[in-house]
């Protein structure tokens, strides 16, 4: 898809100022372009009377606002339509006043004639332009107060969500972890985290639809839900049950979480259960394979009856196991051609001895090689250590 040109987004922009904000922009537009209409009456070579010559600088201001709202909200159809109505008002315009406007070779000048109209057209002048000036100033304060509340509620959601989706990288028992989570804004809505209790671990990533702030709270209640019922002990199934409840209590009717997670089940297996998410992928060192571990299961905050399958994975010593989120899947090329699974299973096939944290970085990598970065890119690698 083509980049929105300067222009375009300029015109969303202006579409997101408050209506009382820019009836004040257009206001002191209006006014200073009154005082420019004023001040052209001088410049010709006319004499112009001074009521008529309020009325053209009046209009200029009308014509002024009109452009101004053309231009800033990108109107283009009402640009083709102000570019000849005003050329027909004006000479409407002048040919009524025609009878008030004098060439200056028939003026019979007299001092207190320039006089009274210099102080009058310069007295309004001087009004419309500090008028002008000050609700310019005026708006200038106001949207600027409100962008950098903006502006700073947004660099705290995004120190809040670093400090809730640190990366993971740690070592338990036989199993060692790195989890990644790449925000396509300030603020993200993929959650990557490992939780230990005892001698069991739980790693899990979720992906909450949408972006911004409304997703990143969402992402935050998932965390703080998802540490919640893993402390109480219950199976994978359980445990997204439990998991699903919750974010439906919480969470708006059109939000829903994808989540894949994996946890120890001793011996030389693994459990893991999907919630609408990409398959687990499976990397056999001893077939030197990639395989997809799937389990239907419908993304959680769905409907409250949802059931939640799990299922085991034989995990050999060297296996990883990779949770991908369709932010590396779905970056498309300039043809819209998405990446899809089959090329990261690739790249995870010839980067799968090397370190984690560098497994993550390939994956990514490939992801960026198809298409710019859309959508949050989370990694989640599991690998058993091959013991002595």
């Amino acid at each position: 898809m083509a980049e929105k040109s300067g222009w375009a987004r300029s015109a969303e922009y202006w579409k997101t100022v408050p209506p009382g904000t820019n009836a004040i922009l257009l206001a002191g537009i209006f006014c200073l372009f009154t005082s420019f209409g004023l001040v052209l009456s001088f410049l010709n070579r006319l004499w112009v009377y001074v009521p008529w010559a309020i009325v053209l600088g009046l209009v200029a201001g009308a014509y002024s606002i009109l452009w101004a709202f053309a231009g800033f909200r990108r109107v283009i159809w009402l640009m083709w339509i102000l570019s000849p109505l005003q050329v027909i008002t004006n000479l409407l315009l002048g040919a009524f006043i025609s009878g008030h406007v004098v060439p200056w070779e028939q003026v019979n000048f007299s001092r207190a004639a320039v006089e009274r109209r210099l102080a009058i057209e310069g007295m309004v002048c001087m009004i419309a332009i500090v008028l002008g000036y000050s609700l310019v100033a005026a708006f200038i304060r106001k949207e600027g107060l409100r962008i950098f509340v903006a502006v700073a509620e947004v660099r705290l959601a995004s120190e809040v969500h670093q400090a809730l989706v640190p990366s993971v990288s740690r070592r338990i028992g036989n199993f060692q972890f790195y989890g990644t989570s790449v925000p396509s804004g300030q603020i993200g809505g993929d959650l990557v985290d490992v939780t230990e209790q005892g001698d069991k671990w739980l790693a899990y990533v979720a992906d909450v639809s949408g972006h911004g702030v409304p997703a990143g709270m969402i992402m935050a209640m998932v965390k703080s839900a998802a540490r919640m019922g893993k402390s109480n002990g219950a199976g994978l199934s359980g445990f997204l049950s439990e998991l699903n409840r919750v974010l439906l209590s919480v969470s708006a009717p059109n939000v829903f979480v994808t989540f894949a997670c994996i946890s120890d089940s001793g011996n030389n297996s693994v459990r893991f259960a999907l919630a609408g998410h990409l398959p687990v992928l499976h990397y056999r060192k001893r077939l030197n394979t990639v395989e997809e571990r799937v389990v239907s299961n419908l993304p959680l905050a769905i409907t409250a009856d949802a059931q939640f399958e799990a299922a085991n994975i034989e995990c050999e010593e060297g296996d990883v196991l990779a949770i991908l989120t369709d932010g590396l899947t779905e970056a498309a090329d300039a043809q819209e051609e998405e990446l899809g699974l089959e090329p990261l299973k690739e790249t995870l096939v010839k980067s799968a001895t090397r370190p984690l944290e560098e497994i993550a970085n390939d994956l990514r990598s490939r992801s960026l090689k198809q298409g710019k970065q859309t959508d949050d890119q989370t990694v989640l690698l599991v690998r058993r250590e091959v013991t002595a």
